[in-house]
Order: structure tokens, then C-alpha cells, then sequence
């Protein structure tokens, strides 16, 4: 149901505060921009968009997102590989059929996550 003038003058008559009045500049809708103008509010969008990203990502509050949320499921592979846990065996079986014609990739990466050379991307819990 749509509120009419006429209905927000009486409900502002019923409020012993004074009436208030539209101070609000006048924008233009991104329907009005021109080109230049839909680009630099894009650009604002999201220089703004990874300055708090970047904030986040600084006191380690991660955004939950498609790349975060890979970067954390290939930490923990590198963590599964690195201690030989249950699961291992399935992400070695993973890179085999990832790599069919490369039979060494399993154990090169297995040992690499050993040894410390695949490193976790993400803030936490180190490989081990």
C-alpha cells in the first residue's frame, strides 16, 4: 500500500518533533549517467569494495567467496598431504586423474607439501 501526501502531513501532525525537511542533495541514477560518469562510480565501487577487502584480510577476517573458499580447501589438501591424514590417499587420487600422463605429480606434490615448499595461502594453522 502506497503512503499519499496527504496521509505523511497527518501522521507528521501526530509527532510532537518538527516536521522534517529534505536536506538531501539531488543525484543523478545510474540509469541518467553518462558513460564517463557510470565508469568512475564503478571504479569507486570498487576501489572501496578492496580497500575493505584489504582491511578484512589485514585484522584476518576473510570475505567468504569462490576464491577464498579455494584457497582454504587447497590449504587444506597441502595440510592432508603434509601429515599423510585420512584423505591424503583421496587428493593424491585426485591429482592422478588430474594428471594422467604425468604418474609422478602425486608423490612430487606429497613431498613437496612434506618438506615446507607448498606453503598454506590463508591465515591459520601452518602444514605440517
Amino acid at each position: 500500500m502506497k503512503t499519499t501526501s496527504l496521509e505523511i502531513q497527518m501522521l507528521d501532525s501526530l509527532i510532537d518533533e518538527p516536521k522534517r525537511t529534505r536536506t538531501a542533495a539531488t543525484t543523478v541514477g545510474i540509469a541518467d549517467m553518462t558513460e564517463e560518469q557510470h565508469r568512475a562510480y564503478k571504479a569507486k565501487l570498487q576501489r572501496e569494495s578492496r580497500k575493505a577487502i584489504a582491511k578484512k584480510k589485514s585484522v584476518g577476517d576473510l570475505p567468504f567467496n569462490t576464491e577464498t573458499t579455494r584457497d582454504a580447501l587447497a590449504d587444506a589438501a597441502i595440510s592432508l598431504l603434509a601429515s599423510n591424514a585420512n584423505g591424503a590417499d583421496a587428493i593424491r587420487a585426485h591429482l592422478a586423474s588430474v594428471f594422467p600422463d604425468k604418474s609422478g605429480v602425486p608423490f612430487t606434490v606429497s613431498a613437496r607439501a612434506r618438506s615446507g615448499e607448498l606453503k598454506t595461502k590463508l591465515p591459520g594453522r601452518p602444514a605440517k
